[in-house]
Protein backbone atom coordinates (compact mmCIF):
# COMPACT_ATOMS: atom_id res chain seq x y z
CA UNK A 1 0.00 0.00 0.00
CA UNK A 2 3.01 2.29 1.05
CA UNK A 3 4.94 1.63 -2.30
CA UNK A 4 1.24 2.40 -4.37
CA UNK A 5 1.27 5.67 -2.53
CA UNK A 6 4.93 6.37 -3.12
CA UNK A 7 4.34 5.68 -7.12
CA UNK A 8 1.28 7.63 -7.15
CA UNK A 9 3.50 10.48 -5.65
CA UNK A 10 6.20 10.37 -8.20
CA UNK A 11 4.26 10.21 -11.02
CA UNK A 12 2.39 12.72 -10.06
CA UNK A 13 5.83 15.30 -9.75
CA UNK A 14 6.43 13.95 -13.33
CA UNK A 15 3.20 15.09 -14.88
CA UNK A 16 3.63 18.60 -13.01
CA UNK A 17 7.10 18.73 -14.09
CA UNK A 18 5.98 17.98 -18.25
CA UNK A 19 3.08 20.35 -17.54
CA UNK A 20 5.50 22.81 -16.25
CA UNK A 21 8.34 22.74 -18.44
CA UNK A 22 7.14 24.86 -21.34
CA UNK A 23 6.88 28.10 -19.06
CA UNK A 24 10.33 27.13 -16.09
CA UNK A 25 12.27 26.74 -19.46
CA UNK A 26 10.89 29.97 -21.18
CA UNK A 27 13.31 30.65 -24.38
CA UNK A 28 15.82 28.52 -23.12
CA UNK A 29 13.38 25.34 -24.51
CA UNK A 30 11.53 26.95 -27.07
CA UNK A 31 7.82 28.35 -26.35
CA UNK A 32 6.43 27.38 -29.64
CA UNK A 33 4.13 30.60 -31.53
CA UNK A 34 3.04 33.37 -28.98
CA UNK A 35 3.15 36.60 -28.50
CA UNK A 36 6.42 37.49 -26.73
CA UNK A 37 7.80 40.61 -25.84
CA UNK A 38 11.18 42.06 -26.74
CA UNK A 39 12.66 42.05 -23.03
CA UNK A 40 11.57 38.33 -22.71
CA UNK A 41 14.15 37.31 -25.16
CA UNK A 42 16.89 38.63 -23.06
CA UNK A 43 17.12 36.56 -20.56
CA UNK A 44 18.43 33.92 -21.72
CA UNK A 45 19.81 34.81 -25.29
CA UNK A 46 22.85 36.65 -24.43
CA UNK A 47 26.00 35.49 -27.14
CA UNK A 48 25.09 37.43 -30.50
CA UNK A 49 24.68 35.20 -33.40
CA UNK A 50 26.65 35.19 -36.90
CA UNK A 51 23.38 34.94 -38.75
CA UNK A 52 22.45 38.02 -41.11
CA UNK A 53 18.76 39.29 -40.78
CA UNK A 54 17.29 41.17 -43.41
CA UNK A 55 13.58 42.72 -43.70
CA UNK A 56 11.54 43.66 -46.51
CA UNK A 57 7.73 45.72 -46.88
CA UNK A 58 5.12 45.88 -49.57
CA UNK A 59 4.76 49.25 -48.71
CA UNK A 60 6.65 51.81 -46.77
CA UNK A 61 3.84 54.48 -46.72
CA UNK A 62 0.37 52.82 -46.38
CA UNK A 63 -2.86 54.77 -45.19
CA UNK A 64 -4.04 54.29 -41.81
CA UNK A 65 -5.27 51.55 -41.34
CA UNK A 66 -3.67 50.11 -44.52
CA UNK A 67 -2.17 46.66 -45.41
CA UNK A 68 1.07 46.07 -44.84
CA UNK A 69 3.19 42.89 -45.55
CA UNK A 70 6.94 42.37 -43.43
CA UNK A 71 8.71 39.53 -44.32
CA UNK A 72 12.01 38.75 -42.51
CA UNK A 73 14.76 36.70 -43.44
CA UNK A 74 17.64 34.85 -41.57
CA UNK A 75 20.91 33.15 -43.24
CA UNK A 76 23.66 32.08 -41.87
CA UNK A 77 24.79 31.44 -38.11
CA UNK A 78 24.28 28.44 -36.30
CA UNK A 79 22.73 25.89 -37.78
CA UNK A 80 23.02 23.68 -35.40
CA UNK A 81 21.60 25.47 -32.75
CA UNK A 82 17.42 24.87 -32.82
CA UNK A 83 15.24 25.78 -32.54
CA UNK A 84 15.33 29.03 -33.67
CA UNK A 85 12.34 31.67 -33.59
CA UNK A 86 12.25 34.95 -34.95
CA UNK A 87 10.17 38.10 -33.47
CA UNK A 88 8.44 40.88 -34.82
CA UNK A 89 8.41 43.88 -32.32
CA UNK A 90 7.83 47.75 -32.62
CA UNK A 91 10.54 48.56 -29.92
CA UNK A 92 13.99 46.86 -28.96
CA UNK A 93 13.41 47.84 -25.39
CA UNK A 94 11.23 48.02 -22.13
CA UNK A 95 8.09 45.63 -22.02
CA UNK A 96 5.95 47.35 -24.39
CA UNK A 97 6.95 46.06 -27.84
CA UNK A 98 4.29 44.09 -29.72
CA UNK A 99 3.32 45.74 -32.92
CA UNK A 100 0.20 46.22 -31.02
CA UNK A 101 1.71 48.13 -28.42
CA UNK A 102 2.36 50.73 -31.04
CA UNK A 103 -1.40 50.55 -32.99
CA UNK A 104 -0.35 47.67 -35.25
CA UNK A 105 -2.33 44.91 -36.09
CA UNK A 106 -0.93 41.37 -37.21
CA UNK A 107 -3.27 39.92 -39.71
CA UNK A 108 -1.64 36.66 -39.78
CA UNK A 109 2.11 35.56 -39.00
CA UNK A 110 4.16 33.40 -40.74
CA UNK A 111 2.42 30.03 -39.93
CA UNK A 112 -0.48 32.07 -42.37
CA UNK A 113 -2.68 31.01 -39.51
CA UNK A 114 -2.37 32.60 -36.07
CA UNK A 115 -1.70 35.95 -35.61
CA UNK A 116 1.19 35.81 -32.90
CA UNK A 117 4.43 38.48 -33.35
CA UNK A 118 6.59 35.40 -32.39
CA UNK A 119 7.14 32.18 -34.46
CA UNK A 120 9.36 29.68 -33.95
CA UNK A 121 10.57 26.66 -36.29
CA UNK A 122 12.22 23.40 -34.39
CA UNK A 123 15.30 22.66 -36.74
CA UNK A 124 17.06 25.32 -38.65
CA UNK A 125 19.35 24.27 -41.25
CA UNK A 126 21.03 27.48 -42.44
CA UNK A 127 18.36 29.80 -43.65
CA UNK A 128 14.81 31.13 -42.55
CA UNK A 129 11.98 33.44 -44.17
CA UNK A 130 8.97 34.48 -42.15
CA UNK A 131 6.45 36.64 -43.64
CA UNK A 132 3.54 38.37 -41.49
CA UNK A 133 0.55 40.61 -43.05
CA UNK A 134 -0.49 43.54 -40.59
CA UNK A 135 -2.69 46.61 -40.82
CA UNK A 136 -1.15 49.68 -39.75
CA UNK A 137 -1.81 52.24 -37.32
CA UNK A 138 -5.16 54.27 -37.91
CA UNK A 139 -3.30 57.50 -36.50
CA UNK A 140 -0.74 59.11 -39.10
CA UNK A 141 3.31 59.11 -38.06
CA UNK A 142 6.35 57.78 -38.09
CA UNK A 143 6.93 53.85 -37.03
CA UNK A 144 9.44 51.42 -36.98
CA UNK A 145 8.85 47.63 -36.76
CA UNK A 146 11.99 45.68 -36.13
CA UNK A 147 12.58 41.87 -35.79
CA UNK A 148 14.66 39.65 -33.33
CA UNK A 149 16.32 36.26 -33.63
CA UNK A 150 16.71 33.85 -30.69
CA UNK A 151 18.62 30.83 -31.60
CA UNK A 152 19.29 27.83 -29.41
CA UNK A 153 17.79 25.40 -26.24
CA UNK A 154 20.66 26.75 -23.80
CA UNK A 155 22.05 30.05 -22.89
CA UNK A 156 22.72 30.86 -26.82
CA UNK A 157 22.64 32.89 -29.64
CA UNK A 158 20.62 36.56 -30.70
CA UNK A 159 20.16 38.71 -33.08
CA UNK A 160 18.44 41.82 -34.23
CA UNK A 161 17.47 43.71 -37.36
CA UNK A 162 18.17 47.09 -34.63
CA UNK A 163 17.68 49.75 -38.04
CA UNK A 164 14.34 48.43 -38.90
CA UNK A 165 11.78 49.64 -41.17
CA UNK A 166 10.26 52.62 -40.52
CA UNK A 167 6.80 53.51 -42.06
CA UNK A 168 5.18 56.70 -42.83
CA UNK A 169 1.39 56.41 -42.30
CA UNK A 170 -0.74 58.53 -43.67
CA UNK A 171 1.38 59.87 -46.06
CA UNK A 172 5.67 60.79 -47.55
CA UNK A 173 7.92 63.10 -46.53
CA UNK A 174 8.51 64.99 -50.03
CA UNK A 175 12.08 65.71 -50.44
CA UNK A 176 13.72 63.69 -47.64
CA UNK A 177 14.67 59.98 -47.82
CA UNK A 178 15.72 58.06 -44.56
CA UNK A 179 18.51 55.85 -45.04
CA UNK A 180 19.90 52.69 -43.03
CA UNK A 181 22.95 51.36 -43.53
CA UNK A 182 22.00 47.27 -41.57
CA UNK A 183 25.50 45.99 -42.16
CA UNK A 184 28.23 46.46 -40.85
CA UNK A 185 27.37 47.73 -37.47
CA UNK A 186 28.68 50.98 -36.86
CA UNK A 187 31.54 50.86 -34.74
CA UNK A 188 32.54 47.38 -35.91
CA UNK A 189 35.85 46.24 -36.60
CA UNK A 190 36.18 44.40 -39.98
CA UNK A 191 38.87 43.06 -42.16
CA UNK A 192 39.03 41.19 -45.62
CA UNK A 193 36.14 40.91 -48.06
CA UNK A 194 32.53 42.38 -46.24
CA UNK A 195 29.41 43.10 -47.63
CA UNK A 196 27.68 47.15 -46.99
CA UNK A 197 23.82 47.23 -46.95
CA UNK A 198 21.66 49.78 -47.18
CA UNK A 199 17.81 50.12 -46.46
CA UNK A 200 15.79 53.13 -48.17
CA UNK A 201 12.55 54.34 -47.16
CA UNK A 202 10.32 55.07 -48.88
CA UNK A 203 11.28 52.30 -51.26
CA UNK A 204 9.82 53.53 -54.31
CA UNK A 205 11.73 55.40 -57.45
CA UNK A 206 14.76 55.47 -56.29
CA UNK A 207 17.05 56.71 -58.59
CA UNK A 208 20.37 55.85 -57.22
CA UNK A 209 22.08 55.16 -54.17
CA UNK A 210 25.78 55.18 -53.77
CA UNK A 211 28.63 53.86 -51.61
CA UNK A 212 31.53 56.10 -50.54
CA UNK A 213 34.65 55.31 -48.04
CA UNK A 214 36.14 58.35 -46.60
CA UNK A 215 34.26 60.22 -49.29
CA UNK A 216 35.77 58.53 -52.14
CA UNK A 217 33.05 56.84 -54.35
CA UNK A 218 33.54 52.96 -54.02
CA UNK A 219 29.99 51.60 -56.55
CA UNK A 220 26.76 53.22 -57.62
CA UNK A 221 23.63 51.13 -57.72
CA UNK A 222 20.61 51.73 -59.72
CA UNK A 223 18.40 49.04 -58.70
CA UNK A 224 18.07 47.00 -55.33
CA UNK A 225 19.28 45.16 -53.36
CA UNK A 226 21.49 48.08 -51.99
CA UNK A 227 24.51 46.11 -50.67
CA UNK A 228 28.16 46.25 -52.10
CA UNK A 229 30.73 44.23 -51.84
CA UNK A 230 33.96 46.01 -50.04
CA UNK A 231 37.53 44.65 -50.19
CA UNK A 232 38.95 46.38 -46.73
CA UNK A 233 42.79 44.94 -47.96
CA UNK A 234 42.55 47.94 -50.46
CA UNK A 235 42.24 50.52 -46.96
CA UNK A 236 44.81 51.22 -44.03
CA UNK A 237 43.87 50.04 -41.15
CA UNK A 238 42.53 52.28 -38.65
CA UNK A 239 39.24 54.21 -38.62
CA UNK A 240 36.88 54.61 -41.89
CA UNK A 241 33.53 56.06 -43.00
CA UNK A 242 31.04 54.33 -44.98
CA UNK A 243 28.49 56.67 -46.55
CA UNK A 244 25.56 55.92 -48.49
CA UNK A 245 23.47 58.12 -50.21
CA UNK A 246 20.28 58.09 -52.05
CA UNK A 247 18.08 59.73 -54.39
CA UNK A 248 14.57 59.63 -56.11
CA UNK A 249 12.89 60.49 -58.58
CA UNK A 250 11.30 63.72 -57.16
CA UNK A 251 14.60 64.87 -56.23
CA UNK A 252 14.45 63.68 -52.31
CA UNK A 253 17.83 63.11 -51.04
CA UNK A 254 18.99 61.07 -48.08
CA UNK A 255 22.53 60.14 -46.54
CA UNK A 256 23.90 58.12 -43.81
CA UNK A 257 27.07 57.45 -42.11
CA UNK A 258 29.18 55.12 -40.09
CA UNK A 259 32.54 54.65 -38.73
CA UNK A 260 34.20 51.61 -38.60
CA UNK A 261 37.65 50.20 -37.70
CA UNK A 262 39.45 47.76 -40.55
CA UNK A 263 42.15 45.60 -38.52
CA UNK A 264 43.61 43.10 -41.55
CA UNK A 265 46.81 43.38 -39.22
CA UNK A 266 44.94 41.00 -36.64
CA UNK A 267 43.52 38.59 -39.09
CA UNK A 268 46.39 38.19 -40.64
CA UNK A 269 48.35 37.66 -37.34
CA UNK A 270 45.10 34.93 -36.43
CA UNK A 271 46.21 33.08 -39.40
CA UNK A 272 50.03 33.23 -39.07
CA UNK A 273 49.58 31.81 -35.70
CA UNK A 274 46.96 29.06 -37.22
CA UNK A 275 49.53 28.50 -39.66
CA UNK A 276 52.56 27.85 -36.93
CA UNK A 277 50.35 26.01 -34.72
CA UNK A 278 50.08 23.38 -37.71
CA UNK A 279 53.55 23.70 -38.85
CA UNK A 280 54.40 23.01 -34.92
CA UNK A 281 51.75 20.07 -34.61
CA UNK A 282 53.32 18.40 -37.64
CA UNK A 283 56.76 18.56 -36.14
CA UNK A 284 55.83 17.12 -33.56
CA UNK A 285 54.05 14.23 -35.17
CA UNK A 286 56.60 13.78 -37.39
CA UNK A 287 59.40 13.66 -33.86
CA UNK A 288 57.59 11.13 -32.47
CA UNK A 289 57.34 9.02 -35.39
CA UNK A 290 60.56 9.29 -35.26
CA UNK A 291 60.82 8.09 -31.84
CA UNK A 292 58.64 5.28 -32.30
CA UNK A 293 60.43 4.06 -34.96
CA UNK A 294 64.32 4.20 -33.21
CA UNK A 295 62.39 2.15 -30.55
CA UNK A 296 61.08 0.03 -32.76
CA UNK A 297 64.44 -0.85 -34.26
CA UNK A 298 66.09 -1.13 -30.58
CA UNK A 299 63.27 -3.91 -30.03
CA UNK A 300 64.10 -5.49 -32.81
CA UNK A 301 67.63 -5.41 -32.27
CA UNK A 302 67.51 -7.11 -28.79
CA UNK A 303 65.07 -9.44 -30.51
CA UNK A 304 67.41 -10.64 -33.22
CA UNK A 305 70.13 -10.75 -30.33
CA UNK A 306 68.17 -13.04 -28.77
CA UNK A 307 67.73 -15.77 -31.69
Amino acid sequence: MRRSRIVLIVTALLVAIVVASPNMTAYKGGVADSNQQYGCSTVCHTVKSSSTITMWTSDATPEPGGPVTVIVNVTGGEASASPLGMMLVSALTGSNSLPSDAGWTIVTDATGVTAYNYNEISAYTGSLSMTWTLTAPTSSGVYTLFAREIHGNDDTYYNDFSGGIAFVVGGTMPGVLTVFITSPAAGSEVSGTISVTASILPIENITYATLSVDGALVENKTAQPYTWTLNTDQYTDGAHVLQVTAANATGGIGTKDIAITINNAAASETLLSWVWTMAAGAILIIALLGVFVVVALMIRRRAMKGR
